[in-house]
């Protein structure tokens, strides 16, 4: 072996040193992050896996941003509530109210609180007798005890009847409504609880009213039922006469005949049957 022959060996040996150096950093140092790598990657996927596992089962995941969200819209859920409160608390507070005596006290007998109720029956129909307006027989609901002293089973929705009378009265009375004529108004049963969707919030208290009025005082009367301090919701409203003869197709009808009720005859006047209940609520 010459000179040049060695050199080049050692060459070899010299790269050959290298690569041994090399392979055994990467085993010292590589290779443990590489099997670091490994778990976390295993890692990684198991934890995809349960996810995978979780969504087929319909399990909703929640993140922090998920549920700071939800908390915020709680938040908000819980002041808008007691708004409502506020405010249907306050409309609720026309009817929960008791008959007082002359010191302002309320009247907490039950044989005074029935003089009281027949005054106040009166009173409410000579307003409306002053008022021009033509009065069927019963035409309001007004209970009769004779000679029996109510309890106060039956004072307490009869109160809260009085109040919606009284309301309704008020605002047929108003001369926007053009009412000439009031046939009645009717308490109807409460509701069953399957039919109020809504049992454990409101009671219902329905009602109907029959009356002839000019047909242009319709909306007048609609809007005085939506801004009232009582929460009145109105499920039906049934118009017979002029404006019926005005919506049909020619001669589709006989030409509307004007009626006389205790001298009252007009073109424009309507019978008007509205289907309503008051929303009492427990708050």
């Amino acid at each position: 072996m010459n000179l040049s022959d060695i050199k080049k060996s050692k060459f070899w040996m010299s790269i050959g040193g290298v690569m041994v150096a090399v392979i055994a950093l990467y085993l010292f140092f590589g290779n443990p992050f590489r099997l670091e790598n490994i778990k976390k990657t295993e890692t990684i996927e198991n934890i995809l896996a349960r996810l995978e596992r979780y969504e087929r089962k319909g399990v909703k995941l929640r993140n922090a941003k998920w549920i700071k969200a939800e908390e915020d819209k709680l938040v908000t859920t819980k002041e808008a509530r007691r708004e409502y409160e506020v405010f249907y608390k306050e409309r609720d507070r026309h009817i929960e109210k008791v008959f007082t005596s002359v010191n302002g006290e309320e009247i907490k007998d039950e044989a005074l609180w029935q003089n009281m109720y027949i005054q106040e029956a009166n009173t409410l129909l000579d307003k409306i007798k002053n008022h021009n307006i033509a009065l069927s027989e019963n035409t309001l609901p007004f209970k009769e005890w004779k000679t029996a002293i109510p309890t106060w089973e039956d004072i307490v929705p009869e109160q809260k009847r009085f109040w919606i009378t009284e309301e309704l009265i008020n605002i047929i009375l108003k001369k926007e409504m053009s009412v000439r004529y009031l046939e009645s108004i009717n308490f109807g049963k409460e509701k069953a609880p399957h039919v109020n969707a809504h049992a454990e919030l409101f009671d219902i208290i329905p009602f109907s009213i029959k009356a002839r009025m000019n047909v242009e005082g319709l909306l007048f009367l609609i809007n005085e039922f939506l801004k009232s301090k009582i929460c009145f919701e109105i499920e039906t409203i049934n118009v017979s006469g002029e404006l019926n003869r005005l919506r049909s197709p020619k001669g589709a009808e006989k030409p509307y005949q004007s009626v006389h009720i205790n001298n009252i005859q007009s073109p424009s006047m309507v019978d008007v049957v509205i289907e309503a209940y008051v929303m009492d609520f427990k708050i």
